[in-house]
C-alpha cells in the first residue's frame, strides 16, 4: 500500500472517532424527534419562547452529552432548523464512513434499477467523476423513462419528460 493511501486510511479511522460521540448523541436525538412529531413541531415554532423549547429539548438529551454537541442543538431548534437533524446525521454517517471529501451521487430513475444497472451507473460515473462517490438510486415515475444524476451542485438531465419539455419548446406546443 503507497504512504499516501495508508495515511488516508489512518487519518480516515481518526476522523471517524473525532466524529463518533457527536454522530451516537445526534442520532439518538433524532429517533427520538423521529418518535415524537408533536416535540418537533413544538421545537420549530418560533412563537414559543426559546427558554421552554430548550428545556423541552433538554427534557430527550442524554446526561453524558457534551457541551458542544447540546450547543449545536440549541442553535438549530432557534434558528427552526431542528426537522433538518435527520439529513445531518445521515451526512455525518456518510463522511464517518469515507471521510469528508465523499460526494453522493444521486441517481434517480423512471424505474427501479437491477444490480447490474446499478453497478454501470458506478463505473460510468466513478470513470468520469473520480472514485469517491457514494451512491443514492432513487426511483420517480413522473421523469417517465431516462435518468437524473445530481453529484454536488452539478446536475444531468437525461429524462424523457425534460426531453419532452424541450421538444415541445422547440415546436412551440403549448402544454
Amino acid at each position: 500500500m503507497k504512504a499516501e493511501e495508508l495515511s488516508r486510511k489512518y487519518a480516515t479511522a481518526v476522523f471517524s472517532q473525532a466524529l463518533e460521540p457527536w454522530l451516537t448523541n445526534l442520532a439518538f436525538i433524532r429517533d427520538r424527534l423521529a418518535a415524537n412529531p408533536s416535540l418537533v413541531e413544538k421545537l420549530q415554532d418560533s412563537k414559543q419562547p426559546f427558554g421552554e423549547r430548550q428545556t423541552a429539548l433538554d427534557a430527550i438529551i442524554p446526561a453524558d452529552t457534551g457541551q458542544p454537541v447540546r450547543n449545536f442543538l440549541y442553535a438549530m431548534v432557534r434558528d427552526g432548523d431542528i426537522g433538518l437533524l435527520a439529513g445531518i446525521v445521515g451526512e455525518l454517517d456518510r463522511m464517518t464512513r469515507g471521510g469528508p471529501l465523499v460526494e453522493v451521487a444521486r441517481v434517480t430513475t423512471a424505474f427501479a434499477l437491477s444490480n447490474d444497472e446499478k453497478e454501470h451507473f458506478r463505473q460510468k460515473l466513478r470513470a468520469n467523476y473520480g472514485e469517491k462517490l457514494e451512491f443514492v438510486f432513487s426511483v420517480d415515475s413522473t421523469i417517465l423513462g431516462g435518468a437524473i444524476v445530481q453529484i454536488g451542485d452539478k446536475v444531468i438531465d437525461g429524462s424523457v419528460s425534460t426531453r419532452l419539455d424541450s421538444m415541445s419548446n422547440i415546436l412551440g406546443i403549448k402544454q
